[in-house]
């Protein structure tokens, strides 16, 4: 429940009050420091942004000029009309519901300078199709891209280390997402509703993946746990409908706290290693799986390939005309997954 009130009080922003120190050229800021001379970006307390706007690196007040560091928080809340924002190098935060529900939001810049980014700052951004997130940026805080239906993609830097939860819950358009490597857990409901997500990545740092983590992704064809889980949460996999195989490295079956795959076709290929087989049937949930396959240790992290891939070889090296989906083969050298 205390993942959801940051969310939920998004909603409430219109009925609260918000103070400004100044107006420069139409935009209102708050003055963060005196004595550094720096400012953010708050909210118009009413007045509606519309069009493209580029934020300036520095803005004055009186005879003092202030450095734009920050966009505050709910600075943008529920400017329906504003199409484009750019955001000046030198701001170093986007706050929590800096620009939820600005629905006809399709581009914005994101400055090198920016570090972090704020729960719900992007929520229902539904006309953004796509963005990049800079390096630099080390966190990404819960439900910041929820809701956002038109993103199709987004490219996430090596420095990013925590994404939060729902962070890109109902993302329905996304197609497919690689996760940096410092990232070591997915939290609750991360990709939950991501109906368009085929395929993604997760990084061999992962140790735990949380509840609903994958819930609802009926387009996944596939997925790779890596060998570091130690724990997979309740529906973490739950009605993913397309699901042609499940690779889990870890040579221990991940602790599951209740169901992680109720609506999943239990006749899928489960790859375990090969001296885990027998813990996989005997432990709770994964023993739900009845074609569970151990697979040889070269096999670190099973690549996809579809059955259009030119020439496919079975593992004893015999040439295969008809693969069957979720079945390892060689492909160009490499043992591959078909999809």
């Amino acid at each position: 429940m205390k993942k959801h009130l940051l969310f939920l009080f998004a909603t409430l922003l219109p009925l609260l009050g918000s103070a400004q120190d100044f107006k420069f050229d139409g935009i209102y800021y708050n003055i963060t420091s005196e004595a550094d001379k720096t400012a953010e970006v708050t909210s118009s307390g009413g007045t509606k942004y519309s069009g493209s706007i580029t934020i300036p690196a520095t803005v004055t007040y009186g005879d003092v000029t202030y450095s734009v560091t920050s966009i505050g928080y709910s600075a943008f809340y529920n400017c329906s009309s504003l199409t484009a924002i750019t955001l000046p190098e030198g701001v170093t935060s986007i706050g929590s519901c800096a620009f939820s529900a600005c629905s006809s939001l399709t581009a914005i810049t994101i400055p090198e300078s920016v570090t972090s980014i704020g729960g719900s700052a992007f929520w229902n951004c539904s006309s953004l199709t796509a963005i990049t997130i800079p390096e630099g940026v080390t966190s990404i805080g819960d439900s910041a891209f929820r809701d956002c239906s038109s993103l199709t993609a987004i490219t996430l830097p090596k420095s990013v280390t925590s994404i939060g939860d729902y962070a890109f819950r109902n993302c329905r358009s996304l197609i497919a997402i690689s996760l940096p490597e410092g990232i070591t857990s997915i939290g609750n409901g991360v990709f939950k509703d991501c109906r368009s997500l085929i395929a993604i990545t997760l990084p061999e740092e992962v140790t735990s993946i949380g509840e609903r983590a994958f819930e609802s992704c009926i387009s996944l064809t596939g997925i790779t746990i890596p060998e570091g889980v130690t724990s997979l949460g309740g529906n973490a996999l739950s009605a993913c409908t397309s699901l042609t195989y499940i690779a889990c490295l870890a040579g221990t079956p991940p602790e599951i706290n209740y169901n992680a795959f109720d609506l999943v076709d239990t006749s899928i290929p489960l790859y375990v290693p090969a001296g885990s087989v027998e813990a996989y049937k005997k432990s709770t949930y994964w023993n739900m799986f009845n074609n569970t396959i151990g697979i040889e240790a070269g096999i670190e992290n099973p690549e996809c390939a579809t059955q259009n891939s030119a020439i496919i070889y079975d593992l004893t090296g015999r040439r295969v005309e008809n693969p069957t989906k979720g079945g390892i083969y060689i492909i160009g050298g490499k043992k591959v997954i078909i999809k």
